[in-house]
């Protein structure tokens, strides 16, 4: 196939709705190969696995197998969940994805597992309690660390060259070295200004919300007033390094966000060791779904968090070193979706 003859196939695939274009396949996995000859030699392709259609549980445990995870065996693992207000999933983390990657993580032999977080919508004491995550944790025999409540000793200052955070920022000094940590994320439009939420926005809830310096200075209201607001929350990530970042997109906000906002339910599970990678993903799943949040029509990699982490050096650089693993014909489907719409592929949208 010339790379002339896949490029009439993409703008023929342009125009197909959801149902035609799941037929069209096999047509556009030609046209996506094509299309990958013409890079530069692209480097080692990143996993992310995807699962449609199974419980919470089975689909957590189905995306960790895929990606042939080991398990963390013997460590401590800092669990991140996503509790920035007392609003229930999809603004929070769903009580069952804990539990799922609990008992994962456990499987695999780790030490202890302590849930971290700073919420940022009231202190991570309050919204814990309202959400009933104290008693969530009592039963999973998981520690919980709200990060607000740590002493000043206890946080590193971090300044980057070449920074949009004026002072730089802190993060938690746990977090440094060889620490494990898990993210669990959620999927959803953000209309504060971030655009978008999934695991790269989910590092600022390990970032501090004031100074401990003595002057009382507050990160986020500086996050929030800049106009690179986007470009900070990519380099939040270079506070700290996940293992692996599992994203519950089983229901997301479409519009809003990120503590409201109209719903739709793609029921998937995804995961990977590259937050780029699942965040280019969860943009493309945004888009299928026709979510509403500003950018929506720009390549995937041009969304400023994402453009902002591939300079950092944090992952992935394009899509084609995403190579999306699946086991069922329906995420297999989506898989193929999903693709498509990092390669820019503007497939005319049918409700779901």
């Amino acid at each position: 196939m010339t790379a002339m003859r896949s490029a009439r196939e993409f703008s023929a695939l342009r125009s197909l709705g959801r149902r035609d274009f799941a037929l069209a396949t096999p047509l556009l996995g030609a046209a996506l190969a094509a299309m990958g000859r013409q890079e530069a030699e692209v480097e080692a392709e990143v996993p992310v696995a995807i699962v449609q259609g199974s419980s919470r549980a089975d689909a957590i445990r189905l995306a960790w197998e895929m990606l042939a995870e080991p398990g963390l065996p013997g460590k401590d693992i800092y669990l991140k969940g996503s509790y920035n207000s007392a609003h229930p999933f999809p603004a929070s983390t769903h009580p069952d994805s804990l539990r799922a990657l609990v008992r994962i993580l456990r499987q695999g032999g780790c030490g202890r597992i302590i849930l971290i977080e700073r919420s940022g919508m009231g202190s991570t004491r309050d919204v814990w309690q309202a959400l009933g995550v104290p008693s969530l944790a009592r039963e999973l025999g998981v520690e919980a660390m709200a990060l607000d409540e740590l002493p000043a000793a206890q946080w590193a200052a971090r300044v980057f060259p070449g920074s949009h955070w004026k002072q730089g920022f802190e993060v938690p000094k746990i977090l440094e070295g060889e620490t494990a940590v898990v993210q669990l994320c959620n999927l959803k439009t953000h209309r504060f200004g971030g655009h978008f939420s999934a695991s790269l926005k989910n590092a600022l809830g390990v970032l501090a919300k004031y100074s401990h310096s003595g002057k009382g200075y507050n990160y986020m209201v500086e996050l929030h007033d800049s106009p690179d607001q986007r470009l900070m929350i990519a380099e939040a990530n270079l506070g700290f390094v996940p293992a692996v970042s599992v994203m519950d997109a089983m229901q997301i906000f479409i519009n809003e966000g990120p503590e409201r906002g109209e719903t739709a339910a793609p029921g998937v599970i995804a995961a990977s060791r590259d937050r780029i990678a699942l965040d280019a993903v969860g943009v493309a799943l945004l888009r299928l779904y026709n979510a509403i949040f500003p950018g929506k029509r720009k390549n995937v990699f041009e969304q400023e968090q994402i453009k902002r982490a591939v300079e950092l050096g944090l992952g992935v650089r394009c899509p084609e070193q995403i190579r999306l693993l699946t086991r069922d014909p329906g995420s297999k489907t989506l898989a193929v979706q999903l693709k498509a719409l990092m390669a820019d592929i503007q497939v005319e949208q049918e409700p779901p």
